[in-house]
């Protein structure tokens, strides 16, 4: 039984002690005789705050119980005296000395009495106290679990090996569960305890003799024996898919939606030893990332692709720390004076062999390996190198990059972009700074934090691919952004259908409106530049004027267009 309620009111599991609602607003009757033995108890320890803050905030209780903020006080007021060595039968019976106080004072409320009634009322607090107990109780041992840690690969690979030693067939599911962005934004004490909660979390849906162990960053490990054919560890995932689709309850009241993906393998059959068997479900788990995937079967083939993909991301990360990396720039064009007023850089890498990795998958295996810090840094340093070159070619263009959620939580971000364009003396007003709708629906708050502090900066932000997200046009209101970059899914369709061109006259309208710049990505015809300066869009890129290209022919392209 877990003392921890998935459900509102909080975290004690009032359900488990038969106290419904109703119960609980019963309880401050009670209130009056509760409180005055508490407080009498704390004016004795007048040396000792933490016990004193104990006793007054235990002195609530009545009333307070059902409140989520008091139950985090009263369990951290707990864990301070517990910390101390104060025994919890110590504390248990201070508690329920205040119930039986309260007990002695309806026994004497003879003028009033109903037997019945303070009978069911006195049970009702003694129940409650049960229920603050018992979760402090539990949580003080799942802490001690924790300092301890649940076992590790090291664990889980000598659980493998005592399968295979006993020749007992087994399943092993590699399940990644963090979302590093969602995370980002926990506290201190929510991140340090998720690992368990969440291996706790697996634990309960799993069989008797079934195994959980924390694997690499972001990673569970499963192992179920006995199991003898694929239904059965296929059945266990699904049901880690579905425990996972509602969101996980943290200790400090915040709730975390965490989508799990599972990689399965058999011992022995995808695997002759231990590391080999390991090795097989994270592969099968590597093979759904870009995929609408979340369960998937390890085959024999993914330790090609895989293998791969281990070069492809080892020379990646030499291209990181060596700058062998590219930024390409596409011309932003003035539709009406067709001059050129500023460029997108695109990232760009040409491996060893000559060939062309697209980017795509270049971020995805920065993302993947935790890289993106790294790769943030080397964009902004080669964002800057690129503006000092255009001005000693008299191009004094603006520029445009890219971020990501990861990035727009990252509260060092705006003394960061500020300090690097004043050691190069670049101003911040040359660059514009890219945003995904996706990106800005992580943590709102915190983003547009950083947003406004980037703005009071001198940074231009703009919203791109606008249209394909999940918000709605009403989003924009209250975002300090400078631009809407439009899709060119919707340039593509403007002409081709009545809708396509209602819904590029309703974003250009809406820019206008709310004192933005509309920006057409994708342009590439005659027609498609026309239509769009008639419904009063005048800037755009796109293979109608050039298409992607390094410094040296941006500079050529740009004194020939110009002239």
């Amino acid at each position: 039984m877990s003392s921890i309620s998935a459900e509102p009111p909080g975290f004690f599991d009032f359900e488990a002690y038969a106290l419904p609602a109703e119960a609980l607003r019963s309880l401050p009757a009670l209130q009056a005789p509760w409180r005055d033995h508490l407080l009498r108890q704390a004016e004795t320890v007048p040396a000792d705050p933490d016990f004193r803050h104990f006793l007054v905030l235990t002195a609530e209780l009545p009333v307070s119980i059902g409140d989520v903020g008091w139950q985090q006080q009263w369990m951290r007021a707990w864990y301070r005296l517990h910390g101390r060595d104060c025994s919890p039968a110590r504390l248990q019976q201070l508690l329920h000395a205040a119930s039986a106080h309260c007990e002695a004072f309806l026994l004497e409320d003879t003028a009033n009495a109903v037997p019945r009634l303070h009978y069911e009322l006195i049970g009702m607090l003694n129940r409650a106290v049960l229920a603050a107990i018992g979760c402090a109780i539990e949580l003080s041992e799942e802490a001690r679990r924790e300092e301890r840690g649940p076992p590790g690969e090291l664990a889980a690979l000598a659980c493998l090996r005592r399968l295979l030693a006993d020749a007992r067939p087994a399943a092993v599911l590699s399940v990644a569960l963090l979302d590093r962005e969602a995370c980002s934004v926990l506290t201190a004490s929510d991140r340090q305890r998720l690992p368990s909660l969440l291996a706790d979390h697996l634990a309960r849906l799993l069989h008797d003799g079934d195994s959980v162990f924390i694997g690499r960053e972001g990673e569970w490990l499963v192992v179920l024996p006995e199991v003898l054919g694929m239904a059965q560890a296929g059945l266990a995932a699904a049901r880690i898919g579905r425990a996972f689709a509602e969101p996980v309850r943290l200790f400090g009241g915040r709730s975390l939606l965490l989508q799990a993906t599972v990689g399965a393998a058999m011992l022995p059959e995808h695997g002759e030893d231990a590391e080999s068997a390991l090795q097989a479900a994270r592969l099968a788990r590597w093979s759904l990332v870009g995929s609408d995937q979340a369960f998937g079967w390890y085959a024999r083939s993914m330790s090609h692709d895989w293998q791969h993909r281990i070069a492809l991301a080892e020379e990646l990360q030499a291209a990181l720390n060596g700058d062998a990396l590219q930024l390409f720039l596409q011309p932003q064009v003035d539709l009406v004076s067709l001059q050129c007023t500023g460029a997108e850089l695109l990232l760009r890498w040409q491996r060893r062999d000559g060939s062309w990795v697209a980017p795509p998958e270049i971020v995805a295996l920065i993302e993947e390996n935790g890289w993106r810090p790294l790769f943030t840094d080397w964009l902004v340093r080669g964002a800057l190198q690129m503006a000092s070159e255009l001005d000693r070619a008299d191009i004094g263009v603006s520029l445009s990059f890219n971020l990501t959620a990861a990035d727009l939580v990252d509260r060092e971000l705006p003394e960061l972009l500020a300090q690097r364009c004043a050691t190069w003396e670049v101003p911040a007003a040359r660059f514009t700074l890219e945003l995904t709708e996706s990106a800005l629906m992580g943590d709102r708050h915190a983003g547009l934090a950083v947003m406004q502090r980037l703005r009071a900066q001198g940074f231009r932000i703009a919203l791109d691919d606008f249209g394909t997200g999940y918000s709605s046009l009403s989003y924009l209101v209250g975002l300090p952004i400078n631009e809407i970059k439009i899709d060119r899914a919707f340039i593509v369709a403007m002409l081709d259908t009545e809708e396509g061109l209602r819904i590029v006259r309703t974003i250009v309208d809406l820019a206008r409106d709310l004192d933005l710049r509309p920006l057409a990505e994708g342009v590439e015809s005659e027609a498609q530049r026309n239509c769009l300066i008639g419904l009063g869009c005048h800037l755009a890129q796109g293979f109608l004027y050039a298409q992607p290209m390094p410094l040296g022919e941006f500079v050529a392209w740009h004194r020939q267009r110009n002239a």
